[in-house]
């Protein structure tokens, strides 16, 4: 059961981030569901993370790059996501933002969102 609501998970991510127009030519696209992931399973078990070393080093590591360029690709498309639909950004937020979110707002919000549609 739980692989199967991650694959499902999964494409819920694809869909809101195609939502966005963020597709696959961004390795940030990738390294975004990789996060979402791993914080549903932070989420599931109630536990607080630490986006550097419980998001952006593990994914670095699976993917053989470092935690900046994991961080950074995350950025570009959170970037992106906003300057395409600042609406949908921010029913994704919850609130209205005067300004782009940060990585770790932006990730937490956004595993929020595809946990619950």
């Amino acid at each position: 059961k739980y692989e199967e609501s991650r694959f499902m998970n999964r494409n819920v991510i694809i869909q809101t981030l195609r939502r966005f127009k963020v597709t696959s030519c961004y390795k940030g696209y990738y390294y975004l569901r990789d996060a979402v992931n791993t914080i549903s399973e932070f989420h599931a078990n109630e536990k607080p993370f630490a986006t550097q070393n419980d998001i952006y080093i593990p994914i670095g590591e699976k993917n053989d790059t470092n935690f900046y360029n994991v961080e950074r690709g995350i950025r570009v498309v959170v970037d992106k996501c906003w300057k395409e639909d600042k609406e949908f950004m921010m029913e994704i937020l919850g609130y209205r933002a005067i300004k782009c979110p940060s990585n770790s707002e932006f990730l937490d919000a956004f595993t929020y969102f595809c946990e619950n549609l």
